[in-house]
């Protein structure tokens, strides 16, 4: 390990460097920081071919020196391979907080797939649980316009998690433009979520069948010994719309306005397992409590919770 004074033209970015989106207001404070203290902390670079270096750590750092015409810059040389270089530029990130949820999955992802890093392995150098570094590559499943939110900062982590207990893609997007558009809040995307849920569940009756089960209840009616020309309703489209748009409407907000003390039990329950968990039945009667787990290293961290011993 020593310093140098390195010309920035001999310096190259990672293309593998973890850390993709750089913030301009966080950048231009740095710049205006370097302009009047000078650079504090030296960059961090290994040495390749043709005499360049390769950032390790301190991208951004680089990025502010070079757009303030700087032709030199401090520079701390340490001799590691590429997954070592990956995993300190990582590790620098994470620590630092600069990497955005997406982001930082990437990583975790790329350290597996190419660096050949078992999640244990990972899960002891960066000092996470298996079910932290599981749960944060789940998010990659997302639709590529969602991960982008992400990136930009306009949905949380906590939002992209909630919206992956949505199936179809399509309504994961319509869901986080909506959590933009109302400024909802993880526990009211949660809210939202379960609605939707619902809706998925109850309200899936396709218009022809619907229409099959009028003209049968009309034929019925037709057909009923008892039927009187004075006993006719008439009912229009329009109102048989209203009234069928008022019972699902009816239906969706019976979902939404759920018993108070469930909600409250619902949530310490969530805090505590730090999963998804839902009581269903009547908290007076017959009922369960479903926890969600997504691969068996969380199932392990849940029961191990519940300290429940198996030998």
């Amino acid at each position: 390990m020593k310093l140098l004074n390195l010309k920035i033209d001999r310096i190259v970015t990672n293309s593998n460097q973890p850390r993709k989106y750089f913030d301009n207001e966080k950048m231009s404070e740095l710049k205006d920081s370097i302009k009047s203290s000078g650079l504090i902390q030296p960059i961090t670079v290994r040495k390749i071919s043709n005499g360049k270096y390769e950032i390790v750590a301190g991208e951004r750092r680089y990025r502010a020196c070079r757009e303030l015409g700087m032709e030199n810059i401090s520079a701390i040389e340490i001799s590691v391979g590429d997954a070592r270089g990956y995993e300190l530029s990582v590790l620098e990130n994470i620590q630092r907080e600069d990497l955005n949820p997406i982001e930082e999955a990437e990583s975790y992802l790329m350290l597996m797939e190419v660096y050949g890093y078992t999640q244990e392995k990972l899960s002891e150098k960066l000092g996470k649980t298996r079910s932290s570094l599981s749960n944060k590559m789940r998010i990659l499943k997302l639709p590529g316009s969602v991960k982008e939110m992400v990136k930009k900062g306009e949905i949380s982590y906590g939002h992209a998690r909630t919206l992956l207990s949505l199936s179809d893609q399509k309504k994961i997007e319509s869901a986080a433009k909506e959590i933009i558009d109302k400024g909802y809040s993880v526990r009211e995307t949660e809210k939202r979520v379960k609605v939707l849920m619902n809706k998925e569940k109850f309200s899936d009756v396709l218009p022809d069948d619907k229409q099959d089960r009028k003209k049968e209840a009309g034929n019925n009616s037709l057909n009923s010994e008892n039927f009187h020309e004075t006993d006719k309703i008439n009912i229009t489209d329009n109102q048989e719309t209203d009234f069928s748009e008022k019972k699902d409407s009816l239906h969706i907000e019976s979902h939404e306005k759920k018993d108070s003390e469930k909600l409250f039990l619902e949530d310490k329950l969530r805090e505590f397992f730090e999963s998804s968990v839902e009581i269903k039945g009547n908290l007076h009667g017959n009922g369960k409590i479903e926890i969600k787990f997504h691969d068996y290293e969380e199932l392990e961290r849940i029961i191990g919770l519940m300290n429940i011993d198996f030998d």
